[in-house]
């Protein structure tokens, strides 16, 4: 039924440009005009007087300080856009994914905004983004967004199959006028994905900015990812019971379904020999793993290693699909424990990553090249 549909939508597609009739192609034919519409856009934003661009040169020593300048700056600006956050990723995939649109949005004056009301790391008819983190931006709740506002890629960067018409192009025009955005996600995302955007240079004193975006994005982390005081007493509670040393090398080992998108995911004995080519053998090790056998691995390979994680003995790598489908009580259990988790690596004195996962990214903005090493 479907592909009849889009049968009969691009035969009178067709048949518009022919007549020269006004009638709009789908989102995903004007991929490339959407991107020229917004450098335009942004060119013209650029030329304007920004009121309050950067209220202070430095950045501000208290974080609350730093969320309050943020907002201001933020919702200072005129043209609107509402990121669609919690689309059915991982947890650090949508956050990064977050960060990256708030970096783009903040240095071409935008106003950043965002709908989590289905956000995948929310129960459902729950808070959303308020389920497990404070609020930092405007929140748009029209339940549009759930069909409207979407991702164009998947997660191997590939364009979706093609959208029915009042998909890609009416129901967003319908949104846009409604909640008076100017951008939606799909308006920008294959912009901010682009290594041309990744690898620019970014200075932003206020945030403590400087060098690529990807090595800053998760500057934002400290405005954004901020779990709101249960969540955090259930973090700590989980970290404490570990009893870590002050000083630690943190590692994190990958399987599950990241096999779907490398043909080689780095075993445990290859983390062995990394630690002891650094001379790091003698240092307590967290193992961050979705895969309680590598942990199993390392201690028969190295008895005398003192070892910890927070990897239950029954897991047996992370699948997101399932994971997805799962109860909330189990999401929210797992997502908190996550979180506890990166926590833990963004202590460690080092961190060890295959350079192949989301939360990797992160971490690795995060510690910066001289406290993350890649495996």
């Amino acid at each position: 039924m479907k592909n009849t549909l889009i049968k009969i939508q691009n035969f009178f597609l067709a048949l518009a440009m022919v007549v020269r009739h006004p009638v709009k192609a789908p989102e995903l034919m004007l991929a490339r005009r959407n991107e020229e519409e917004l450098a335009a856009d942004i060119e013209a934003i650029n030329r304007e007087r920004i009121r309050t661009l950067y209220g202070q040169e430095q950045e501000p020593a208290d974080p609350e300080l730093k969320k309050k300048e943020y907002r201001k700056i933020n919702e200072s600006y005129e043209k609107r856009l509402i990121f669609h956050v919690g689309f059915g990723a991982g947890l650090f995939s949508e956050l990064d994914s977050m960060m990256e649109h708030m970096l783009f949005c903040f240095e071409n004056h935008i106003r950043f905004e965002i709908y989590a009301d289905d956000a995948n790391f929310s129960k459902a008819g729950g808070m959303g983004w308020e389920e497990l983190f404070e609020p930092f931006c405007p929140i748009n709740h029209d339940k549009l967004n759930h069909i409207a506002n979407y991702r164009p890629t998947d997660y191997k960067s590939t364009m979706r199959h093609h959208r029915l018409w009042y998909k890609g192009y009416f129901l967003p025009k319908i949104l846009k006028r409604r909640t008076g955005a100017d951008y939606l996600t799909q308006d920008i995302w294959c912009m901010c994905i682009n290594n041309d955007f990744k690898y620019h240079p970014v200075d932003f004193p206020l945030f403590g900015m400087k060098g690529t975006a990807t090595s800053q994005f998760s500057k934002f982390g400290e405005i954004a990812i901020c779990p709101k005081p249960d969540v955090r007493k259930e973090m700590d509670a989980l970290i404490s019971k570990l009893h870590m040393p002050e000083h630690f090398v943190s590692m994190q080992i990958r399987g599950g379904d990241k096999c779907l998108e490398y043909k080689e995911l780095k075993d445990a004995a290859s983390y062995v020999e990394k630690v002891e080519a650094l001379g790091l053998s003698g240092q307590p090790l967290f193992i961050f793993t979705d895969d309680y056998t590598n942990v199993t691995k390392i201690r028969e390979l190295r008895p005398e290693w003192e070892l910890y994680t927070l990897t239950g003995e029954e897991e047996r790598g992370y699948y997101n699909e399932a994971f997805n489908r799962q109860d909330w009580e189990f999401r929210r259990k797992n997502l908190i424990k996550l979180l506890a988790i990166v926590e833990l690596c963004k202590k460690a004195d080092y961190h060890i990553g295959p350079n192949q996962s989301c939360v990797d990214l992160y971490l690795r903005s995060v510690k910066g090249l001289e406290r993350y090493i890649v495996l």
